[in-house]
């Protein structure tokens, strides 16, 4: 039997995919990129550790655009993560598996978990932006009580109408994209997903669990952040207990890091997204903890300890996948 040329290109991916994974191991590169932007985060919470009031009472500002829109459209990292591997675990489902009955509830369960990550998303979205247009209105700084997204203040038949019209075009746009995938491929972004959704779960639940354990106070809860007085101010490396307050670490921080994962769904022979998405994730995760500084939502040492956990735990993600950020040119074909 003789092959086409795209036989032999795919053969030719899926043993380099084969080599790839048997000898899989960190670069000289990625150890160089992790140990500095490690030593650079280590730094920060150095720097926070003596000067967290200092670095908040000369840039807090709730009415700050910068802050503001991070803190409206940053938080959704988590539910984009989840929404795509929902989705890649769904049409992995419905491709494989050929009895029937089982095959439509289990992709209809995952179709239905995406449709819930993007009430999630939508429902954070909406309650910031219309809490923030609401502070506007009555001439307050935008920031101010837009600091949680639990209050429902926005039409939720809005809520349902873009996550509905959202969700069958990018359930279709994501079917039509893994029926071109190869068996090779499909492989590959199944275990993606399901790491993917591990990881989501493994970071909030330890930023959760130590937000209730800390009992920190945000800057904007303090007394005063314009004057020397911070009564309610209490280090990093000082746990409260439980009494209603969660500062420590960012919750907005870990979603913006989050992005970075999404660079392990694009092809691996696709270098020069990956370099896109890897471009995209590292600013999602810096902007936006930066941005909480900001605003005032939260202190140095709160975004740096966020971005230190959820750096490392995507990078295990990514030896346990086997995938680099950015792979070797010469996995490309």
């Amino acid at each position: 039997m003789q092959l086409t040329n795209n036989d032999v290109r795919q053969k030719k991916y899926e043993t380099g995919v084969e080599n790839k994974n048997n000898d899989f191991r960190t670069t000289d590169r990625e150890k160089q990129v992790v140990l500095v932007l490690l030593g650079i985060g280590i730094l920060s919470l150095l720097i926070a550790t003596f000067f967290d009031r200092n670095v908040t009472q000369t840039v807090m500002n709730q009415n700050s655009i910068f802050g503001n829109v991070f803190q409206n459209y940053a938080d959704q990292g988590a539910q984009v993560v989840t929404f795509v591997s929902a989705e890649v675990i769904a049409w992995y489902i419905w491709r494989r598996l050929n009895e029937h009955l089982i095959k439509y509830i289990m992709t209809g369960g995952m179709l239905l978990l995406a449709l819930n990550q993007l009430l999630a998303l939508l429902q954070d979205a909406l309650s910031y932006t219309f809490s923030m247009l609401n502070n506007i209105a009555k001439g307050i700084p935008m920031g101010v009580a837009n600091n949680t997204s639990t209050v429902q203040n926005y039409p939720e038949m809005l809520r349902w109408s873009l996550a509905i019209i959202s969700w069958l075009i990018l359930s279709w746009l994501f079917a039509n994209w893994l029926n071109k995938k190869s068996d090779v491929d499909l492989n590959y972004l199944i275990v993606v997903a399901v790491v993917g959704i591990a990881v989501v779960f493994i970071a909030q639940t330890t930023i959760g669990d130590m937000k209730t354990l800390w009992g920190r106070f945000r800057p904007y809860e303090m007394t005063t952040v314009s004057g020397q007085t911070m009564s309610e101010f209490t280090p990093w490396y000082h746990m409260n207990g439980i009494n209603g307050h969660n500062s420590f670490p960012s919750g907005h921080t870990m979603s913006g890091w989050l992005f970075l994962y999404l660079a392990f769904f694009v092809p691996r022979d696709n270098i020069s997204m990956q370099k896109r998405m890897v471009v995209f994730g590292l600013a999602m995760g810096i902007l936006t903890a930066m941005s909480r500084v900001r605003i005032g939502a939260h202190w140095l040492s709160d975004v740096t300890v966020s971005s230190i956990l959820v750096g490392l735990l995507i990078f295990a993600a990514s030896r346990l996948i086997g995938a680099h950020f950015v792979e070797n040119n010469d996995m490309s074909l």
